[in-house]
């Protein structure tokens, strides 16, 4: 399949045959337990998700921007180590990355699926070509196809000289920065072989939330991907 057209919020996205993606808007609710407003309000709303796509087990981790990818090999596995990515080859089993600015990326190939978290830091240390690599070393596969969800835009995502010089001047314009572009370019280098992208900007688009915009009140969206 041919992940193409336009994409749209809380509407599921059939991968590859089987494999599954869908990222949240703020209607759904905070889906951070950890940050944001009604943060208690988040075991229910991920149970609501959970049953909504109609998955056994729901997994996060504790994201730390970096370039580490967790295997889930087990139904029993409801940890949440730090990392910045999540791969299964299970069926029934949710995988979570929690944004209000950062890339969600969700991954498939024929046997395995992944979820990635993309800051710019994650970003410059390698994070998409480390969970491209290890669908590819637990599936063998020549096939993935990736989904870029809901991000800081070009339009809005201003940024300093750290940011600047951890990737060159090819993508900015003026102080702002298009990491979804970096993200796309990345994903193709490292062997992705179909992109399809959520364009909403979170810090323009209030279905969403931002960090940007709204501080330490941001709940978290999510970018969710599972196998049937």
């Amino acid at each position: 399949m041919s992940v193409s057209g336009e994409l749209a919020l809380e509407t599921p996205i059939e991968l590859t045959s089987g494999s599954w993606a869908l990222f949240s808007a703020r209607t759904r609710g905070n889906l951070s337990a950890r940050v944001g407003q009604a943060a208690e309000d988040a075991p229910r709303v991920r149970d609501r998700l959970r049953q909504s796509i109609g998955c056994a087990a729901m997994c996060d981790t504790r994201q730390v921007h970096g370039n580490t990818i967790t295997i889930r090999t087990s139904y029993e596995d409801q940890e949440s180590p730090a990392a910045d990515g999540q791969v299964t080859e299970l069926s029934g089993v949710a995988l979570l990355a929690l944004t209000a600015d950062c890339i969600p990326v969700a991954l498939a190939a024929n046997g395995a699926v992944a979820i990635l978290h993309a800051g710019w830091r994650g970003l410059a240390a390698g994070v998409l070509e480390q969970g491209t690599r290890a669908v590819i070393e637990r599936t063998g596969a020549s096939r993935i196809v990736g989904v870029i969800g809901p991000a800081a835009g070009r339009c809005c995502y201003e940024v300093g000289d750290e940011v600047r010089a951890a990737f060159g001047n090819g993508h900015c314009k003026g102080r702002h920065i298009d990491l979804r572009a970096i993200a796309r370019q990345r994903l193709l280098d490292a062997g992705v072989s179909v992109i399809g992208e959520l364009e909403a900007c979170t810090i323009c688009d209030e279905r969403l939330f931002s960090h940007r915009r709204e501080g330490t009140l941001a709940g978290r969206q999510a970018g969710v991907v599972w196998r049937s």
